[in-house]
């Protein structure tokens, strides 16, 4: 597993699983049992799955990606995530073979102000 291997994972994720509505391309990033640390889905691959062929697709744009070792971390503008323009930072975990085997995020509703100046990305 190489950095390039990553980058071009997570370029399938959110490019094409995401923003596509591509959700039949997981199971070739994945491998299980997927560990999932997001509340509202169940481990396993299947419901996450499930959740993007039912939105249809996830608008997003990626504003920036880290990789340490078998971490890959990708901060995410959601421009429909349940509605709401929201701002993201997922983490993801690979297997030897260069497959997610674990997922967290953490998922933040951009506002309709701020007190200060800064954006969220």
């Amino acid at each position: 597993m190489t950095r390039d291997h990553i980058q071009n994972v997570l370029v399938t994720i959110f490019k094409k699983v995401f923003d596509q509505g591509q959700a039949d391309l997981m199971p070739g990033l994945v491998s299980g049992p997927y560990i999932q640390h997001n509340p509202l889905f169940p481990n396993w691959l299947e419901p996450i799955m499930g959740y993007i062929k039912k939105a249809g697709r996830i608008p997003c744009e990626v504003k920036r990606v880290a990789i340490d070792g078998d971490l890959a971390f990708a901060h995410v503008r959601y421009l429909d995530w349940g509605g709401k323009e929201t701002a993201g930072a997922d983490i993801f975990r690979f297997d030897a073979d260069g497959k997610i085997v674990e997922h967290w995020d953490v998922l933040q509703p951009i506002p309709s102000s701020s007190n200060n100046a800064n954006t969220m990305f």
